[in-house]
């Protein structure tokens, strides 16, 4: 049944209880036996001799939407997409997509390689459904935005796959899509054309194309997208706005991995340090997420000489001060922070784990104090402070992430140096007259 609401419009793409099921082996009779598109996969999702590659998966995409999926390796992600795209079936559940699709799935997928790259072009025109007469017209801007010169007239087996992105995605957004599916294809391109993609999915937004896309670039999503899917081993972990949805993957990817070994500090032999004077952040109606085994009991924003503000020069330090307090004993503690510019990107970020020195261990019920201090050599502006700790021991994880703690106000007064672009970083400049 549908995910829209009545009286809503009609979503570009909508998944109901979605799943895939693969057997590890059998008959022809096996495999028919899970029943495609019946509900006879969800039987299977329990059987020992299956492999549900993706689980019980709902979800709607609005038009002119940009949403986007994420998660490890292995998690569904593909498997998903090519339902969505309906280059493979779901053995139970729904799936609608509304409008003319275009995917951009495995790289080179539908191209022959033994045809040119003009060829080829035609070729998915047709295919789409775009008489030869209209690709006539559509072809000088696809030659134009692919930016490959006279190879658009060799073999794609010749290409590189830089090259073969180029001319995909070139097709793929010149066909006028009502959704735009896109699988990792645009990380294997230069710097300078997927800017130049970015650019142009931006404007097909603008004009109503709904885009869905899967990525390991969480940059991307939080840069493109207006929310996000976290899947993991084929279940949904977290669906909602895009920040959210990376931040609290990006927070159980650190806990469960641990990042990198790093030297731990005693609890007992830490020096001890009083908390400052100055009133705290609220935290009380920010947003959380983890599961608070470790978690911020307090945390204040501070400027350098021990005040409380939000309001900074360019060039001045800024200190984070966190209460920490384990709620059960734990493990390898981390803490940390993380700026973030009005469209969601990380400036910047540190903590104990970057600075690779973890504290060993805190006993139950007990507390202890993290303190940051960062220099604000930044483009005035606004800027969010996010906060978070985390503990890792074994197969045992726990974390806390607070979001949007504090607001901070970056000015750059006239007598000062202008920064330009976001940052500004330590240089030296010389004049001379040369040598003849």
């Amino acid at each position: 049944m549908p995910v829209s609401a009545p009286g809503e419009q009609l979503a570009a793409i909508e998944v109901v209880s979605l799943g895939k099921v693969y057997r590890r082996s059998g008959t022809l009779r096996d495999w028919l036996a899970l029943g495609w598109g019946q509900g006879g996969g969800k039987a299977a999702y329990d059987d020992p001799e299956c492999v549900a590659a993706v689980r019980d998966v709902s979800f709607a995409v609005k038009k002119g939407e940009a949403f986007g999926i994420i998660g490890r390796n292995g998690a569904g992600k593909s498997t998903l997409l090519q339902i969505i795209a309906g280059t493979l079936y779901p053995t139970v559940g729904e799936c609608t997509v509304r409008g003319r699709v275009t995917a951009l799935l495995e790289l080179g997928s539908g191209f022959n390689p033994e045809f040119t790259g003009r060829e080829n072009v035609y070729l998915a025109g047709s295919i789409l459904g775009i008489s030869r007469a209209e690709m006539d017209v559509k072809f000088a801007e696809i030659e134009r935005f692919a930016e490959i010169g006279t190879f658009i007239e060799q073999p794609v087996k010749t290409y590189s796959t830089g090259m073969l992105m180029r001319v995909a995605f070139a097709v793929a957004i010149s066909v006028e899509p009502d959704v735009l599916i896109i699988d990792e294809a645009l990380s294997v391109g230069d710097i300078l054309f997927q800017q130049k993609c970015s650019k142009r999915m931006k404007e097909l937004l603008d004009r109503g194309v709904t885009l869905l896309v899967v990525t390991h670039d969480t940059g991307f999503v939080l840069n493109m997208c207006q929310r996000a899917l976290w899947i993991d081993r084929g279940r949904i972990r977290y669906l909602g706005e895009a920040g959210a949805c990376v931040r609290e993957y990006i927070a159980a990817m650190a806990a469960i991995a641990g990042n990198v070994s790093a030297p731990t500090d005693d609890f007992g032999a830490l020096a001890k340090a009083a908390l400052p004077t100055a009133a705290p952040l609220v935290l009380g109606e920010c947003e959380r997420l983890g599961d608070g085994g470790v978690h911020i009991q307090r945390a204040w924003l501070l400027h350098g000489d021990g005040a409380a503000g939000a309001a900074y020069r360019v060039g001045d330090w800024g200190v984070a001060v966190l209460l920490l307090r384990a709620k059960r004993a734990v493990k390898e503690v981390s803490a940390g922070i993380e700026l973030r510019n009005r469209h969601g990107q990380v400036v910047f970020a540190t903590g104990l784990r970057v600075a690779r020195r973890l504290i060993a261990e805190i006993p139950a019920g007990h507390e202890c104090v993290v303190t940051i201090r960062f220099r604000l050599e930044l483009q005035q502006g606004q800027y969010t402070l996010d906060v978070g700790c985390g503990a890792s021991a074994d197969s045992e994880n726990t974390w806390d992430r607070v979001l949007n703690v504090a607001v901070l106000e970056v000015s750059n007064p006239p007598d000062q140096e202008t920064v330009h672009g976001l940052v500004r970083l330590p240089y030296e400049i010389a004049v001379a007259r040369p040598v003849r």
